[in-house]
């Protein structure tokens, strides 16, 4: 699989939405778009659906441009953008028959379609009710079972946990996990929380004001050590050094990664008023970067 996204732009108005991305995903595995909310990362989704076009640049998945040949491209795609919307006099298996339809499974498969989706979504005990009586979270399920339909060998899921409690964050991380076993699809998928990027994404891709600030793919991946508390910054430490000094806190970047336990011990002998150690890799000194 590949996406290649060149030169895309996106103007409402006098509001860019996307300035100017270029990029290439290829493969499989789970690629994240993180960003706070107006980033851009649903109007870029809506592009690579078709849903919106660009106002310059192109998408072109495995070669084929999505804005003049949408037909090809989206026969490939299964999507969740944004938050789904059913007819909610329908079941959640009528909702899938149907789908499935629309897709070209025969009458013959059907059933067995419908079990396959629900069952990774963990959805099968809910089939039988109306979508209407569904809670938001079994809402964002149900898209994803949706958009599953078909084995589609790209998936774009927009803000999947997007409404969810806790618990229910927790299982569709499983889910999301349990689908990257498929080596044979590439999911795209975008998150505002930096703790899901961290905890699914095989790449991730920071976009902040429509633009792209910074992309895993391609970094040396640093041992960073986030240090609360007080520390001389004379101080001579001999397994790392102070990077970043913030409000109550010092980012360390260890020099090796094996040494991590005795710059925990040289930090704790330093003479340092020391709260809380944590790890504070790359991606969230870039995402809360200005």
């Amino acid at each position: 699989m590949e996406v290649e996204i060149s030169s895309l732009s996106k103007n409402y108005g006098k509001i860019q939405a996307l300035k100017n991305v270029s990029l290439l995903i290829e493969g499989n595995g789970l690629v994240t778009f993180l960003g706070a909310n107006g980033a851009g990362k649903t109007t870029l989704f809506k592009i690579l659906t078709s849903i919106v076009r660009p106002s310059s640049g192109s998408i072109n998945v495995n070669g084929v441009n999505v804005d003049s040949n949408p037909r090809k491209v989206l026969s490939n795609i299964g999507s969740l953008v944004e938050e789904p919307e059913f007819y909610p006099y329908l079941t959640g298996r009528e909702l899938l028959e149907f789908t499935a339809k629309i897709r070209g499974e025969s009458s013959r498969d059907l059933k067995e379609e419908v079990e396959r989706v629900s069952r990774l979504t963990d959805i099968s005990g809910y089939l039988e009710r109306k979508s209407g009586e569904y809670s938001r979270g079994m809402k964002q399920r149900l898209g994803v079972a949706v958009a599953l339909v078909g084995n589609p060998e790209l998936l774009v899921l927009d803000e999947p946990t997007f409404g969810m409690d806790p618990k229910g964050m927790l299982e569709m991380r499983k889910v999301l996990r349990d689908m990257k076993k498929d080596k044979d699809r590439l999911i795209i998928m975008s998150t505002h929380l930096l703790e899901e990027a961290r905890a699914l994404s095989d790449r991730t891709i920071i976009l902040k004001k429509g633009e792209i600030k910074y992309d895993s793919q391609g970094t040396d991946r640093k041992s960073l050590v986030r240090v609360t508390g007080t520390i001389d910054p004379s101080h001579d430490f001999k397994y790392g050094r102070i990077i970043e000094i913030g409000e109550g806190y010092y980012i360390f970047d260890v020099f090796d990664r094996n040494k991590i336990p005795e710059f925990n011990r040289e930090l704790l002998s330093s003479g340092s008023s020391i709260m809380y150690i944590s790890s504070a890799d790359e991606l969230e000194k870039e995402f809360t970067k200005d």
